[in-house]
C-alpha cells in the first residue's frame, strides 16, 4: 500500500529533489556489537587522528539541504545520544523545520531525555533491540545490561506518547530471541522490523569476531518472522500471496523477465530523492556503499554534490547479473547488496540466491504445514 510519504518521495525523484537525508553523527557506541560496520570508540578516533563534525557544522549544512528541499532528516551514528552537542544539534534542526527521525539503542533514554524530547517529539524513534535478554545482549553486544535499559527507555518513549519503532538484526547470537524480540515489540505496542540479511562491515576492516547467519539460516529465519510478526492468518495470506506472485512471474519469464524492466539504473530513494552523510563528512547515495560517486558537501557545498551523486545514479547500470530472475517478490536486491557481496553492481551474490532459494522453500513448507493441520 502507497502512502503520501510514498508519493512525496516519487515526486521528489522525479524532481531531482533530495527529500530526505541521513546525517551520520558519529561512530561512537557504547556497544560492540559482532555486525557492526561503524562502530569505533573515543579511543580509536584519537589514534586515527580523526574527529567528529561540530554541530555548527551540520547546522550550517541543514542550511543548505533544507534550501534543495529536504524536509525528512535521520540522525543516527554509532549512537546519537553520545554525540556531545546532540541536544543542541537537535533543538536546531527540529526549529528550522525538519521532521526528525533518531536510531539509537535506547540505553541512554532516562526519564529526564524523555522528558527534554517532548518538548520538540520526532516523528519517530528507531530504537534496534539485539535480543531479549540479560545474556543475549552479553554475548552479541558486549553490555548485558544493554536489554533492561533499552526496555525501560522504551517504555518511557511509549509512556510520554512518542512513536517507536523496534528494529532487530539477527545474527547466530541472538536467532534464538527472533520470537521473543517481536513478542516484546507488540507487547509495548511497536512495529517490529527485523532484518536475518546483515551486510558484511564494508565500511570497516573485517574482523575474526565479525559475525552473521548462513545464507541457509537467513532464508528461513526470514520466512519465520513474518509469521511471528504477521499472526497464523495473516501470514497464510501472506504466504498464498507470494507464491502465486513467484509462479505467475516463472510462467511468464520469457516474456516479462525482471531485469529488462525499465532502464536498469537505481530504482530505490537512494541518490533519487535522498542522500546519506557520514561522520567523516562524506555524502553518498546510500550508507552502505560508496557507488556511484562521493562527494564532501562540506568543502564543496551541498547543491552541487547533490547534482553530481542524482545524476551520476541515473547514468550507471546495476543488477545486470539479476536480469531475468522471477524470484524478485522474495528476493529484492539491490546495488549495495550485490556490492558488498561481490564486489560488483552487476554481479549476481551467491549468498543472496540462495538465501531466497531457502526463503521460497520455507513460505512453501510453512504454508504446506497450516494447511495440513486445517485438514486434520
Amino acid at each position: 500500500m502507497r502512502t503520501y510519504k510514498d508519493y512525496l518521495y516519487s515526486k521528489a525523484a522525479r524532481l531531482r529533489i533530495p527529500l530526505g537525508g541521513t546525517f551520520e553523527l558519529s561512530p561512537v557506541c557504547n556497544f560492540a556489537c559482532r555486525m557492526c560496520y561503524v562502530r569505533k570508540t573515543k579511543a580509536e578516533l584519537a589514534r586515527l587522528g580523526k574527529r567528529e563534525i561540530t554541530a555548527d557544522e551540520w547546522i550550517a549544512l541543514a542550511k543548505e539541504c533544507r534550501e534543495a528541499g529536504m524536509l525528512y532528516l535521520l540522525l543516527t551514528g554509532g549512537e546519537p545520544f553520545l554525540y556531545p552537542e546532540f541536544r543542541r544539534l537537535y533543538e536546531t534542526l527540529h526549529d528550522m523545520g525538519f521532521l526528525l527521525v533518531i536510531n539509537s539503542n535506547g540505553t541512554l533514554i532516562d526519564r529526564e531525555t524523555v522528558e527534554w524530547l517532548k518538548q520538540r517529539a520526532p516523528t519517530r524513534i528507531n530504537i534496534t533491540l539485539y535480543g531479549a535478554s540479560r545474556e543475549t545482549y552479553g554475548r552479541l553486544c558486549q553490555n548485558p545490561d544493554g536489554f533492561e535499559r533499552a526496555e525501560r527507555g522504551i517504555a518511557l518513549l511509549r509512556e510520554a506518547g512518542i512513536h517507536v519503532v523496534v528494529n532487530g538484526s539477527i545474527i547466530p547470537e541472538n536467532q534464538d530471541d527472533l520470537r521473543e524480540i517481536i513478542a516484546f515489540a507488540h507487547g509495548h505496542g511497536c512495529q517490529a522490523n527485523i532484518a536475518t540479511y546483515m551486510f558484511p562491515p564494508v565500511r570497516r576492516t573485517r574482523e575474526a569476531t565479525d559475525s552473521r547467519l548462513t545464507a541457509e539460516e537467513s532464508g528461513r529465519l526470514n520466512v519465520l518472522k513474518q509469521r511471528y510478526r504477521l499472526g497464523e492468518e495473516r501470514f497464510r495470506e501472506a504466504a498464498r500471496w507470494m507464491l502465486d506472485k513467484i509462479e505467475a512471474a516463472e510462467q511468464q519469464a520469457e516474456d516479462e523477465t525482471w531485469g529488462s524492466d525499465g532502464s536498469g539504473e537505481m530504482q530505490c530513494r537512494a541518490g533519487r530523492s535522498s542522500v546519506w552523510i557520514n561522520w567523516e563528512g562524506k555524502m553518498t547515495a546510500c550508507g552502505m556503499m560508496e557507488f556511484p560517486v562521493v562527494t564532501e558537501p562540506f568543502r564543496e557545498g551541498f547543491a552541487p554534490c547533490w547534482e553530481r551523486i542524482t545524476t551520476e545514479v541515473r547514468r550507471q547500470q546495476v543488477l545486470r547479473g539479476c536480469a531475468g530472475c522471477t524470484k524478485k517478490e522474495i528476493c529484492h536486491p539491490c546495488a549495495a547488496i550485490l556490492l558488498a557481496e561481490t564486489g560488483s553492481v552487476n554481479e549476481k551474490a551467491p549468498y543472496l540466491c540462495r538465501m531466497t532459494e531457502v526463503s521460497e522453500q520455507e513460505w512453501r513448507r510453512q504454508l504446506a504445514s497450516m494447511e495440513e493441520t486445517d485438514d486434520e
